[in-house]
């Protein structure tokens, strides 16, 4: 059962990628602490709030909490928005007064990005058992006027451990997992796709509708007057209005998967494309993330890991021009699975392309063939040697397996993955 998740980090002749689901689980003495997020609302953002809006909010937690007092210790809303005017907003949560709170907003005659951090101080979304959780957020602007209003919920509760690794087959979890989707570097221009990958490793068996949130980050710089509008596939679109401005502004906005084209009910690699345009060219320095918050069922007592999970990378663009990069070494950071830190394996393969779009062709090894596989140790960097099949191409990709014992036999650990380094020359 694999589980991993990734993203881009910045890039000075070293790529470096952030696994941050680990292979290996470990079993603490006391009780643990866990944290999730959950989208609550992205709308069309094609108008105007002005008035109070209601916000349904869904959560979920899973695990155990027997014998757990107040086992919600943070929750909190990320309130992103763009305003003009003068005045305040203030949140409730279910109507009740007592969870109000007011914030200020000084006078604005231009639109201005905004984000506000509202926890519930109360308690009124504590929790004493698993299972999900309904609630409504009150958004009640005054003087004020909302657009791209979106909100997140940050849950961290505690929950008493297993005697099991991940808890008892019956006793069904949750976790938060982020993907990277894409980068634009520039000018967006007036259309653009990223392709993407979403793996799930987790048994889903008898989940109903196991993804609980999805959505995508998106942030950028625009200067200008625009529409920028996003799909997934051939799903429905939706659009985002960006206002005039006369100078360069940042943005962010959420966009949520609306009509479920991301819901997988089964483990695997699973792969979509964002399909993004606007109405003027003046979109830059695009980039995207997918969160992903999904219910699982943890494996029971005993039973052994597959003998390996593979994961494709994204597409990474090494120069940014035609010339090609001449690809050095791989490696990753972290540790092997088993008590003692020295079961299973972690191997690679690279392909590289003059074309974002491939051919890929994954190679590795001494013999760099489709059937060899580069050998690695955690903290080592692994010389890659194939020139003749990476090197001087501008895109490149790598898969990654990870193995619980020898690639070949089942096992009942496996590695950690916490980054992985490919070295290159520009």
């Amino acid at each position: 059962m694999w589980s991993i998740n990734y993203k881009r980090l910045s890039i000075l002749l070293i790529l470096a990628i952030t696994l941050l689901s680990p292979f290996y689980y470990s079993v603490l003495a006391g009780d643990q602490i866990k944290s999730n997020t959950f989208l609550v609302g992205s709308g069309t953002q094609t108008g105007t709030i002005s008035s109070q809006t209601d916000l349904p909010v869904s959560f979920y937690v899973g695990n155990d909490l027997t014998g757990v007092i107040n086992p919600v210790k943070k929750a909190v809303f990320r309130v992103n928005f763009i305003y003009t005017g003068s005045g305040s907003i203030q949140f409730k949560i279910d109507g009740d007064s007592a969870t109000a709170k007011t914030f200020s907003l000084l006078n604005s005659t231009r639109q201005t990005q905004m984000e506000l951090v509202y926890q519930d101080e109360t308690g009124k979304m504590d929790v004493s058992s698993a299972g999900n959780y309904s609630h409504i957020l009150n958004v009640i602007p005054s003087g004020v006027s909302l657009d791209n209003l979106s909100v997140k919920l940050d849950t961290t509760y505690q929950f008493a451990p297993n005697s099991c690794v991940d808890g008892a087959s019956n006793n069904q979890k949750v976790k938060t997992t982020e993907f990277y989707v894409g980068q634009i570097d520039g000018a967006m221009g007036l259309a653009a796709t990223m392709p993407f990958s979403v793996y799930i490793g987790d048994n889903l068996t008898g989940i109903t509708d196991p993804v609980k949130s999805v959505y995508f980050l998106i942030t950028g710089v625009y200067s200008g007057p625009t529409v920028l509008s996003l799909n997934i596939n051939s799903g429905p679109a939706k659009n985002f209005i960006l206002d005039t401005t006369s100078y360069s502004s940042d943005f962010s906005l959420i966009y949520k998967d609306d009509s479920g084209v991301i819901n997988p009910t089964s483990a695997g690699s699973y792969n979509y494309t964002l399909n993004l345009s606007q109405t003027n060219s003046t979109i830059s320095s695009l980039s995207v993330k997918a969160i992903l918050t999904h219910q699982y069922k943890p494996v029971s007592c005993g039973v052994s890991y597959p003998p390996y999970g593979d994961l494709v990378s994204a597409t990474y663009d090494s120069t940014a021009n035609a010339d090609g990069a001449a690809y050095n070494s791989i490696m990753w950071k972290g540790k092997l699975g088993g008590a003692s830190f020295d079961k299973g394996q972690v191997l690679f393969q690279m392909a590289a392309s003059d074309s974002a779009s491939g051919p890929w062709n994954y190679v590795g090894g001494l013999t760099c063939s489709a059937s060899d596989w580069f050998s690695t140790v955690a903290g080592s960097p692994t010389q890659v040697n194939c020139f003749s099949a990476l090197n001087n191409k501008r895109y490149f990709k790598y898969k990654i397996r990870i193995c619980a014992d020898d690639c070949i036999l089942s096992g009942n650990s496996t590695p950690t993955v916490d980054d992985v380094v490919v070295n290159y020359s520009p």
